[in-house]
């Protein structure tokens, strides 16, 4: 089954633009992260790291100051710190302050 999901996200990459994709909140994306796992510890953590990253890879998330930085609350209130959050999420937060 890990041949099947690898080849469903490298058909993804080939078939969808970078462009038409939905952006990711973290600095490795969703897919890149999927393929990752998936390839390491075959499919069954593979779907798991999908469906967590389904879960937590979407709108609704907030962004506090930390003591040790940014911390991200996602809409399903996990916490993610800065290094594991796409540079581009704080960006995003400084331009809408201003």
């Amino acid at each position: 089954m890990a041949p099947l999901l690898l080849y469903f996200i490298k058909c993804y990459w080939r078939l969808i633009p970078p462009k038409k994709r939905r952006s990711c909140i973290f600095k490795k994306s969703c897919s890149h992260f999927v393929f990752e796992i998936t390839k390491r510890d075959g499919s069954i953590k593979g779907l798991r790291a999908l469906l967590y990253r389904m879960k937590h890879c979407r709108s609704g998330y907030y962004i506090i100051n930390g003591v040790a930085g940014k911390l991200l609350i996602s809409a399903r209130n996990q916490i993610f710190d800065q290094t594991e959050i796409a540079e581009r999420i704080f960006e995003e937060e400084v331009s809408k302050e201003c």
